[in-house]
């Protein structure tokens, strides 16, 4: 699977984050839409790279 610029700074973020993130902190410290962020990490997600976890309302993901 060949990752493009998003997925590849997505898991670069969170390689390097000290705690799982929320997909609008992903946005955000990308530099990129809440929908964009959204839909890479889901992607990422199916392809087994990051780790989803619900919590009330929000939604942390991580690196696995």
């Amino acid at each position: 699977m060949t990752l493009n610029v998003y997925e590849q700074a997505i898991l670069r973020l969170l390689k390097t984050a000290r705690r799982p993130l929320t997909t609008s902190q992903v946005a955000e410290k990308l530099g990129i839409s809440w929908e964009t962020a959204k839909k890479y990490l889901e992607v990422l997600h199916q392809g087994q790279f990051v780790s989803m976890k619900h919590e009330g309302n929000r939604v942390y993901w991580k690196i696995k």
